[in-house]
């Protein structure tokens, strides 16, 4: 049986490119209730400065009515905690518009799961929700949901004047097992005027157990998902439509990139609580920079053809169909960010098995489908609607990944240089003080960006 949560408050090389021109090519619980839906109203006022409208220099503005809605098993988890009807109440509801700068709103359900936003601009709004539970709420459940512990959930709507009504529906997130707990993308430039060159190397990926029982890593892999430009915007020569098959496959997570911990059954033991670094470089990547860790006493570290190896610290195994970009960098695979990213944890695979296809106008096509059932954890993130702004790409794609492995991507990356980490929310602790981390599968939710690292310790 699963204990309660508690809740608190919430190489040395140097590689010269210039990745940023590929770029651009290209809780909350709350006894309150809002009231319903407000009257519809539209007004004409001057538009934001950066808004790009038509016309005569005014904008109709718009009303969203957003209900978020809960099915099946999870509508009868719903009713256990005072949401009956299909519908969820007390969930806080945020939305931001695509492409802005003007930051995120967010309004809390009514009784019949609505909340209104009024005074919007026309566009394309990521509309994301959160519903936490509290220990005398999971309480009410049977034992096989005992490790239910919110609901989330994520949604893009096109609002249009003068109102626009959509439903949004919550998933029941679970605990799950291994679970990404930290990913720092950052590649610093080591120009003092900024910009190229760029130092690749002090990446890493944190791993942390969520549950009360010991894991082995012996096996698991880690990947990379859609990899490319062109699989996550609608760019002119793969557009949406067309990589539809490969981002958002509801039986599997396409990847050409797969690395697998070293053992053999039962030699890595993580037990509950336990974090797991696994870096680029396992090496001291401060003296290339101010900003950058030491990660020379890593867990495990990616390996390649070009590395230099630090031997205290074990090897991923390669598994994929090629090494991470072996020609440019030859240091292993490096979980940076780009325009987004999707990483993926899975249970141990065997390859042979993997079903193969081919994207066309890829100089590598191949691509290996994690099965469905071997998934464990997923993190999808893009650009800030900030960053995205200022850049000259085409719109990103609805889902980086099928709905079924991850609802919404987190809008948290920043452009090449900037020195950030993506970390996961801590949702609660247990009686004797272990944390819980938040999964809800939901990214947007789950993940949010932070000015420093933690590699090794759950913040």
């Amino acid at each position: 049986m699963l204990a309660v949560v508690t809740f608190v408050e919430v190489g040395r090389r140097v590689v010269w490119r210039v990745p940023s021109q590929l770029l651009l090519v290209a809780l909350c619980c709350s006894s309150l209730l809002l009231g319903t839906a407000c009257e519809h109203a539209t007004t004409l006022i001057d538009p934001l400065a950066g808004d790009s409208i038509p016309g005569d220099g005014t904008v109709q503005r718009a009303t969203l009515t957003i209900t978020i809605t809960v099915t099946g098993a999870d509508s009868a988890l719903a009713s256990l905690i005072g949401s009956p009807g299909g519908v969820l109440c007390d969930a806080e509801v945020t939305i931001e518009r695509s492409g802005s700068t003007e930051g995120p709103q967010s309004g809390v359900t009514d009784a019949s799961g609505k909340v209104a936003f009024e005074g919007l601009l026309p566009g394309t709004y990521a509309v994301s929700l959160i519903r936490l539970l509290m220990p005398e709420e999971v309480a009410q459940f049977e034992s096989e949901n005992a490790d239910v512990n919110a609901f989330g959930g994520g949604k893009y709507v096109t609002v249009e004047p003068p109102s626009t009504e959509a439903a949004v529906p919550a998933l029941a997130g679970r605990r799950g097992s291994l679970v990404i707990s930290e990913h720092f993308p950052a590649e610093p430039s080591l120009s003092e005027a900024g910009g190229w060159p760029y130092y690749d190397y002090g990446l890493f990926l944190e791993f942390y157990n969520n549950t009360d029982t010991t894991i082995y890593l012996d096996g698991k892999v880690i990947a990379s998902g859609v990899p490319g430009v062109g699989l996550m915007i609608d760019h002119p020569d793969w557009p949406c439509e067309t990589t539809e098959k490969w981002r958002n496959d509801p039986e599997g997570i396409w990847s050409p990139f797969l690395e697998a911990f070293p053992g053999s059954g039962q030699e890595y033991a993580l037990a509950p609580g336990g974090v797991v670094v696994v870096a680029t470089d396992g090496i001291d990547h401060r003296p290339f920079h101010p900003g950058l860790y030491d990660l020379s006493h890593a867990d495990f570290e990616f390996i390649g053809s070009s590395d230099v190896d630090n031997p205290s610290v074990p090897n991923m195994i390669n598994i994929g169909i090629r090494e991470y970009a072996a020609s440019a960098h030859g240091h292993g695979f490096e979980p940076n960010a780009g325009i987004g990213a999707v990483l993926v944890l899975a249970e141990p695979l065997d390859v042979s098995s993997l079903a193969v296809d081919y994207i066309p106008g890829f100089s590598d096509p191949i691509r290996h489908r994690i099965p469905a059932e071997k998934v464990l954890d997923v993190l999808s993130a893009a650009l800030t609607p900030e960053a995205m702004a200022g850049t000259s790409l085409p719109p990103y794609c609805a889902q980086h990944v099928h709905r079924n492995f991850d609802r919404q991507r987190a809008q948290v990356h920043e452009l090449t240089g900037a020195i950030y980490t993506v970390q996961r929310r801590v949702l609660g602790r247990l009686p004797g003080g272990r944390v819980i981390l938040q999964r809800t599968k939901t990214s947007s939710r789950d993940f949010h960006a932070r000015a420093t690292a933690t590699p090794g310790n759950i913040p």
